[in-house]
């Protein structure tokens, strides 16, 4: 299956997500450190093929016992990479709301070099200045907007400068049980013809 944009999905808790996402085309599967353990993503991850698998931290959550997921991307808060020394070999997605770029910018491009891209959260349409800025950023790194932060339509966050979306999954209702709606709505509109 083929999508008219890059996807990353996140919050991944349950192999029901995985595989649908996996299934329908989706580049990267996001993982909540909070909510999977090592054993079980890598349980989730033997059963899907297809997409790149992210690790999703939250703020503190850089640890050693980190490389005992099976992950090819750690995605952080840009805040965390301080935290990060500089000899790491492992790959960002680097999550930034976008009224934060102006003090991020130093950061990030000291560090352009370990993040693949970034994921921008509250974009807002009555921001007038937000093309420009989104020109600004992308021609440092790749940009996904984060779709449900965002008050923008997938139709409208296409037709912007960006390199991609960010979607998220939801708790199964019970094991096998899954409402697919908010996954479906996205991902059916960006099947290509």
């Amino acid at each position: 299956m083929s999508l008219k944009t890059k996807v990353k999905a996140g919050n991944i808790t349950n192999l029901s997500d995985a595989r649908y996402c996996a299934g329908m085309g989706v580049d990267w599967l996001g993982f909540p450190i909070n909510s999977i353990d090592a054993k079980t993503l890598g349980e989730i991850t033997g059963w899907v093929t297809g997409p790149q698998f992210i690790l999703e931290l939250s703020a503190g959550a850089i640890s050693e016992s980190l490389s005992e997921y099976p992950v090819e991307f750690l995605q952080i808060d840009f805040k965390q990479l301080k935290e990060i020394p500089s000899s790491s070999n492992v790959r960002f997605i680097v999550k930034l709301s976008i009224s934060d770029w102006v003090n991020a910018k130093v950061e990030i491009t000291k560090n352009i070099d370990r993040i693949s891209f970034l994921l921008l959260t509250d974009l807002n349409k009555s921001e007038s200045s937000n093309q420009d800025i989104l020109e600004e950023i992308q021609s440092y790194a790749d940009i996904f907007i984060e779709l449900d932060s965002s008050n923008y339509t997938l139709e409208e966050v296409l037709d912007l400068t960006v390199s991609g979306v960010g979607i998220s999954g939801n708790q199964e209702l019970k094991p096998g049980l899954k409402d697919y709606t908010k996954l479906a709505e996205v991902l059916e509109k960006l099947e290509v013809d």
